[in-house]
């Protein structure tokens, strides 16, 4: 009956919507016909009472919470702990994310929130921000309260609030929280088979995995100052488990926090050792062991198990609905949905455990991407069914195109970078054979009702309307790079985040709140703050533009003085928001304190949390990220609001490469105008740059041969007494050129 359904509705679909090429091999085409075995149950599973615990809250052992296994808490041994290791021992020595002087906090607000709003509005910001200083008055209560929070023994102030921003978000992860990384060709291009690429990068993972569990990886560093490397363990054995109103983090590791580290409920850790990757193909699901005895596989046991499972999923007559359809749908939704599934069976709820267990997901795709914008497509949704996207998830295409999915709750891109870096230069390495042997991967399989079915094609079609309201636009900018604005002594990333402020201005005659992440990773558990990229300094230089860029005196022009003072003002923003010194991280712990106390407080909510200013200059019209590395070939997400953009890109020498995500519905934020004005700017601000006096110093004339339009291989040097067009007359069209008194050309001419 599903599978009717589900067919049904993907005739209707054209694929040609997405700009991508599936092949309808896709999608299911039947279900096992074994319906007598299935447990069916009145329909109308969403819409039920499900106030009841989910069964599934106590299926692991945990951590931090109850157990199937025991009713107490594990205690953990000296040996479970890595805090010895080399990985983790500067993890004590960081200092934790501080609290922010408020007085500061305040006159930085007012300075990003001038430029976005009229100026009776900003009045009223003011009067709100002064009432909330007041000797006494809410925000030096709040503040106090903070303080309190910091001193305890939690890791970090913000950590658990951060958690909470993402997992309690009922909006479906696929597109609106997941990140990914596209990956560049493998150089040698024999090497670009599906089967090659996807053995050799999830060979790389695993050895980047083992060298995590020994303890040998270096703790990141940036400028000597050593980084948390708290969200490493999350890499691998990671799930996002849906709930009613709050998902939760399971980790199956070994790992176990120590030191300060030990009180961090970000992710529940489940005492296990997994040992296998879960694989997706067509829709089917299979699982194999990638380490053997405490060693990674080797490549030929790996590629054998690929193949076999291509082989199988080829040949077989039983096609599995796409059960991971339901991981793109709404998060309440998918909790009922799953709760549904593990009450059906232990089958299910083997092959939940199975998957969610598992190190990494690989999902082999029938799609074969041709462009860079068909390629974005792939992992930010995908065909949707051959995905799971509450885990990571390497991806790989017919034609070996690749790419990784993180979810973003348990990890930031200055982290994972680290993994696809590994990765990558693994699998580019010479000299790998891989011969196929025999291999009998394990096929997962589920127990299905026709609740569990309805829902399935629900996800699909909402999943469907997401897809296709998303617009996905790239840009291969490669007129300069890093080398050229550095050699202009201008930060390069100040520099594209003015670029994309001018092309705002350009389309909207505005600019509105941007946000850029800024890693606060020197700081124990810290995560991200952000820098508000619309500066006062950056509207003063889109406001020049409309002026002329070369100035008719000899002073600096005016447009070159705005773009050199907005980018040492987004600079030292940046400086200052990797120092915990931010507005947004700050505001949000007293606006949290207060949400969570509010009912022993002797005061009504802050003015300036209810100002109309304050949800203005959050709601972020440009989302940013900056993450480079010259593995990559992409780095992108969706847009975080539905009249925004959602803007990744990477700084390389000599390009720079953007990947633009917005909402189809608004027409007015159109990726695919964004993309085309964003390269004008970056034009615009490079004439600019060359607008600075010392590029104009006329050189002095000197006289120039002309010489035939050839090779000047092919040229012997000009010898005016032997040219044979001395004292030719010439004939006049268009330009006079240069012709002497008596009417004859002259070969010598003035540059």
């Amino acid at each position: 009956m599903l599978l009717r359904k589900v067919q049904s509705l993907f005739k209707t679909f054209t694929f040609e919507e997405l700009s991508l090429s599936f092949e309808n091999d896709e999608f299911p085409t039947e279900l096992p016909e074994d319906q007598a075995a299935l447990q069916r149950r009145p329909t109308g599973l969403l819409k039920r009472n499900t106030s009841k615990t989910n069964l599934y809250s106590r299926e692991v052992r945990s951590a931090f919470g109850w157990t199937d296994a025991s009713s107490e808490p594990l205690n953990f041994s000296e040996e479970q702990q890595w805090k010895d290791q080399k990985t983790f021992s500067k993890q004590d020595l960081l200092p934790r994310l501080p609290v922010p002087d408020l007085k500061m906090t305040c006159a930085k607000y007012l300075a990003t929130v001038e430029p976005l709003v009229t100026p009776e509005e900003f009045e009223r910001t003011k009067s709100a921000v002064q009432e909330f200083l007041q000797a006494g008055g809410p925000g030096e209560k709040l503040q106090k309260l903070l303080l309190e929070r910091q001193d305890s023994s939690v890791p970090s102030w913000l950590e658990e609030w951060w958690d909470d921003s993402y997992l309690c978000m009922r909006e479906s992860i696929a597109v609106n929280v997941n990140y990914f990384f596209v990956f560049k060709d493998d150089p040698k291009l024999a090497n670009n088979t599906q089967l090659h690429r996807a053995c050799t990068l999830l060979r790389g993972a695993l050895l980047f995995k083992a060298q995590l569990d020994s303890g040998a990886i270096e703790p990141d560093q940036e400028r000597g100052t050593p980084l948390d490397m708290s969200q490493y363990p999350r890499l691998f054995g990671q799930c996002r488990i849906p709930g009613e109103k709050r998902d939760k983090i399971i980790t199956y590791t070994k790992y176990r926090p120590a030191g300060r580290s030990a009180t961090s409920k970000t992710t529940e850790y489940v005492d296990a050792e997994p040992t296998h990757v879960v694989v997706m193909y067509r829709n089917q699901m299979y699982w194999f062991d990638a380490i053997i005895d405490g060693q990674v596989a080797p490549l030929s046991k790996i590629y054998s198990n690929l193949a076999e499972i291509v082989q199988q999923a080829h040949i077989s007559d039983e096609r599995e609905p796409p059960v991971g359809l339901l991981t793109a749908w709404t998060r309440t939704e998918w909790a009922q949905v799953r709760t549904r599934l593990w009450e059906l069976s232990e089958l299910n709820r083997q092959t939940l455990l199975k998957i969610q267990s598992a190190l990494l997901v690989v999902c082999l795709d029938t799609a074969a991407p041709s462009t860079l914008d068909e390629m974005s497509r792939i992992p930010l949704h995908g065909p949707c069914a051959n995905r799971w996207f509450d885990k990571h998830q390497l991806i790989v295409c017919a034609n070996g195109k690749a790419a990784m999915i993180f979810e973003h709750t348990v990890a930031d891109g200055s982290t994972t970078l680290g993994l696809a870096d590994a990765m990558f230069q693994y699998s580019i390495e010479p000299g790998k054979v891989m011969q196929a042997h025999a291999a009998t991967p394990n096929k997962l399989a589920w127990h299905l009702d026709e609740e569990v079915e309805d829902a399935i094609v629900s996800a699909y079609e909402f999943f469907r309307e997401q897809i296709l309201e998303n617009e996905t636009q790239t840009l291969e900018f490669k007129h300069f790079g890093g080398n050229f604005i550095k050699g202009e002594n201008l930060s390069p990333d100040a520099f594209v985040q003015l670029a994309m402020q001018l092309t705002y201005f350009k389309m909207f005659g505005r600019c509105d709140a941007t946000y850029e992440s800024a890693s606060t990773r020197q700081f124990l558990h810290g995560r991200t703050e952000t820098v508000r990229s619309a500066t006062r300094e950056a509207v003063a230089f889109v406001g020049a533009t409309r002026q002329p860029i070369v100035a008719a005196d000899a002073q600096m022009p005016a447009q070159l003085v705005r773009l050199r003072e907005a980018c040492n003002a987004h600079v030292k923003y940046m400086r200052d928001a990797k120092d915990g010194r931010g507005v947004d991280r700050h505001l949000f712990g007293l606006r949290m304190i207060y949400e969570s106390q509010h009912a022993s407080l002797d005061f009504e909510k802050p003015a300036i949390f209810q100002d109309p200013a304050y949800r203005k200059s959050s709601h972020w019209n440009l989302s940013t990220s900056h993450c480079g590395s010259a593995t990559l070939a992409l780095f992108g997400f969706g847009p975080v609001v539905p009249d925004g953009f959602g803007i990744g890109y990477m700084i390389k020498n000599n390009e720079i490469d953007f990947n633009v995500t917005a909402k189809y519905p608004n027409g007015c934020t159109s990726s695919a105008i964004f993309v085309a004005l964003l390269e004008l700017s970056l034009l615009e601000m490079r004439a600019v740059l060359l607008s600075d006096p010392k590029y104009l110093v006329r050189r002095p004339s000197r006289s120039l041969d002309f010489t035939h339009p050839t090779s000047s291989a092919e040229i012997k040097p000009y010898s005016p007494a032997s040219s044979p067009f001395v004292g030719r007359p010439i004939r006049r069209s268009g330009s006079p050129g240069n012709v002497d008194g008596n009417g004859t050309a002259s070969l010598r001419g003035t540059a």
